[in-house]
């Protein structure tokens, strides 16, 4: 019998889209401040374990403000079941504690989305907008907008 994430971690490669079916950016969190997690490739290793086939996210945010691209962008993501298809997934390293160099990676990362895609702020969303059952990304959203005023 296949399981969920089965089914989405193997089909993954499969799973190519039309870049014009984005329409959302999906802000995770790694729900790990240990230092020893603040590493892409230790997310890689969960997501493996989970049955996928490689991270689930498009792009993953260190405590130093450091981008990793993970899945291409033409690949359906695998990090919010009901809008893979439709989303850009960024994760940001961290449970409670996140650092300004984050936010600011952040905030030049999804507003270079946003334009290259045409994502309007209101569908820059947590991914507890989508499960209950998550507090993923542990934060206020706004901690990213109010850096507008900086940048």
């Amino acid at each position: 019998m296949t399981k969920p994430y089965d089914l989405i971690g193997s089909a993954k490669r499969a799973m190519q889209r039309d870049l014009k079916l984005i329409t959302h950016i999906i802000i995770h969190c790694s729900d790990s401040d240990f230092p020893a997690h603040d590493d892409v490739n230790v997310i890689r290793q969960w997501h493996m374990e989970r049955g996928f086939n490689d991270i689930g996210y498009h792009f993953f945010i260190k405590k130093d403000g450091i981008i990793y691209p993970c899945r291409p962008l033409k690949e359906m993501g695998a990090h919010c079941i009901t809008m893979n298809m439709v989303s850009v997934g960024i994760c940001f390293s961290g449970k409670e504690r996140f650092t300004r160099d984050q936010f600011l990676s952040g905030y030049s990362l999804i507003k270079s989305l946003m334009n290259n895609y045409k994502i309007p702020k209101s569908k820059v969303l947590p991914h507890s907008y989508f499960n209950e059952n998550k507090t993923c990304p542990n934060f206020a959203l706004d901690e990213i907008w109010k850096l507008e005023t900086f940048i």
